[in-house]
């Protein structure tokens, strides 16, 4: 929450703050627009839940208002499975053991889905004092 109070502090009056967040299901591994497993993101979630309610406090304490709200999906293409699976060796979100050769043997573009969330917030109306 500290960090959100200082960049309250920083914000110019009526100023706009971009809010982007990961959100559930969790993200999908595509091939051909068929889905080959889903990703474990549970310890992302935990943060990006964190990270949601600190925002709801300010909005819910007028500090910031929500003016506009946006779910969609963000695809990151990979040139074939051995890369996708390189790219999450040292991601927190896990891709399942058991479908790991299967992906590391495929030669396909693969895709990875994700739900995200981008809020555009203003400066609420009680505006921010430091305290």
């Amino acid at each position: 929450m500290h960090v959100l109070r200082r960049l309250l502090d920083a914000l110019a009056p009526e100023g706009i703050v971009l809010d982007l967040q990961v959100i559930r299901p969790h993200p999908l591994v595509e091939v051909d627009d068929s889905i080959l497993c889903e990703i474990d993101g549970s310890s992302l979630f935990v943060g990006a839940d964190a990270a949601r309610a600190a925002v709801d406090l300010l909005v819910a304490e007028r500090l910031l208002e929500e003016e506009a709200v946006d779910d969609h999906d963000v695809r990151k293409h990979y040139a074939n499975g051995a890369a996708l699976v390189d790219d999450f060796e040292t991601s927190e979100r896990a891709i399942p053991v058991d479908a790991i050769p299967g992906l590391q043997a495929m030669d396909e573009e693969c895709v990875v889905r994700e739900r995200c969330r981008v809020r555009r917030l203003r400066q609420g109306v009680f505006g921010w004092t430091a305290r």
